[in-house]
């Protein structure tokens, strides 16, 4: 195929330089980065607060590349880089600076991981018996990994706790379970940055004295693939379900044997959630 460069370049305008630069950056992720990505996918990662490319400009110089032939859309409604660009691409480089380039890339990086996350956790406000839960979720392929609710009487202290939950669903997931898999945890201080935030957490400090001595209540159930562990901690009152799943019968046991002994599992995720302070 005869290469055509003046294809790639830009008509004749004040922002001629600007969108030819776009267009570089736009092939040189979509020669780079493994993920498929649609058209909306590939405008969200580029233009995002204008980090990389600024959206007018990616607007201009994503019509022309389709225009041009540089790109096109496949049957899965995916942008692709068609033989003449990929031909292009390569020659023309020096017309974007390296960093821009890169920059996309770890873009495109940090907003999968953002739907990958928004795809696999819930973070949800609940009630049930005139009390509320602020409850996170994890899955991984239709299992559930965790289930964590904490019960508070007052519903501003179940929605703090669960606005805190949503700051970071994995990384509460995974120290919960470097608690379960360890006996001891270091917990990182928390301040509150607002005086709304301060008197919320002077409540949930309160409650969590208030509660200090508790009974856990652990069993171990088989699911079609592997065992669902739970745990109810509680005094007067339901203070948290947690539920977890372990692939085979004797990580399950370990887990219930663990969870039933930890007489400060209750006081240590509500410190996790609150360790989001700030974040």
């Amino acid at each position: 195929m005869k290469k055509n460069p003046e294809s790639f370049l830009s008509p004749k305008t004040n922002t001629e330089f600007d969108v030819t630069r776009a267009k570089i950056i736009i092939g040189d992720f979509l020669e780079r980065f493994e993920e498929p990505c649609t058209a909306n996918e590939l405008r969200e990662i580029l233009t995002v607060n204008e980090n990389v490319i600024g959206y007018f400009t990616y607007v201009d110089a994503y019509d022309q590349m389709l225009e041009n032939k540089m790109i096109m859309l496949d049957e899965n409604g995916n942008v692709r880089l068609t033989k003449e660009g990929k031909q292009l691409v390569p020659e023309l480089l020096e017309l974007s600076p390296e960093k821009l380039r890169d920059r996309a890339l770890a873009s495109a990086r940090d907003y999968f991981r953002e739907k990958k996350t928004e795809r696999d956790t819930a973070v949800t406000l609940v009630e049930a018996d005139n009390a509320f839960g602020a409850r996170c979720e994890c899955f991984d392929n239709g299992l559930t990994l965790m289930r964590v609710t904490l019960w508070y009487p007052q519903r501003e202290l179940a929605d703090f706790m669960r606005s805190l939950m949503n700051t970071d669903p994995v990384g509460l997931y995974c120290e919960l379970f470097d608690r379960i898999l360890r006996t001891t945890l270091d917990l990182v201080e928390f301040s509150a940055q607002t005086q709304m935030d301060e008197m919320l957490v002077r409540g949930v400090s309160s409650f969590l004295n208030d509660h200090s001595e508790q009974i856990n209540e652990c069993a171990s159930n088989a699911l079609d693939k592997g065992f669902e562990v739970t745990c109810k901690c509680h005094d007067e009152q339901l203070l948290m379900e947690l539920d977890v799943f372990a692939p085979d019968q004797q990580q399950a046991n370990f887990i219930c044997r663990k969870l039933s002994q930890d007489k400060l599992i209750f006081s240590v995720v509500t410190r996790l959630v609150l360790q989001n302070l700030g974040k």
